[in-house]
């Protein structure tokens, strides 16, 4: 988190919160999902996903149901640099925002007050079986030449 925190953000306005889901919520969560019709995906069961932390970015002072879009940039790079450092340490992640993050019911369940904040996603986090070095690495489409240009 402390990675997290140390992105730009628009006039210091720090407008991300990160809320760290326990089991008991998790599992509230899992229900709420299915009760909402959805699946758990094809990966694993949502309970099994050993860390859950829900981002949110704080809304525009104007009653607006939006954040402003550069503090919603802020938190995106928040995002980024948490899961890299997360990375650097050998768990892997996964940054989620499905339709399930989007309902009041999900706010309430992760004390999300939707007056002040938007739920940005959700962070799963955990170790690879085996550890990192068992895992596949995406092989990229387009290499540091095939997107860096440089001129004169």
């Amino acid at each position: 988190i402390k990675c997290a925190i140390s992105a730009p953000n628009r006039s210091g306005s720090e407008p991300w919160r990160f809320i760290q889901l326990g089991a008991e919520t998790v599992a509230k969560v899992a229900d709420l999902n299915r009760e909402l019709g959805g699946t758990e995906g094809s990966f694993m069961r949502w309970t099994n996903i050993p860390g859950w932390c829900v981002v949110t970015c704080s809304l525009m002072d104007d009653g607006s149901d939006e954040p402003h879009p550069e503090d919603f940039r802020s938190v995106s790079c928040a995002i980024q640099n948490f899961m890299l450092s997360m990375w650097s340490e050998g768990v892997g992640s996964k940054w989620t925002s499905g339709p399930v993050q989007k309902t009041a019911e999900f706010a309430k369940l992760c004390g999300v007050d939707q007056s002040k904040e938007v739920v940005v996603g959700v962070v799963w986090y955990g170790f690879a079986r085996g550890g990192l070095q068992n895992t596949d690495r995406k092989q990229r489409q387009k290499t540091v030449e095939d997107v860096l240009s440089s001129m004169p």
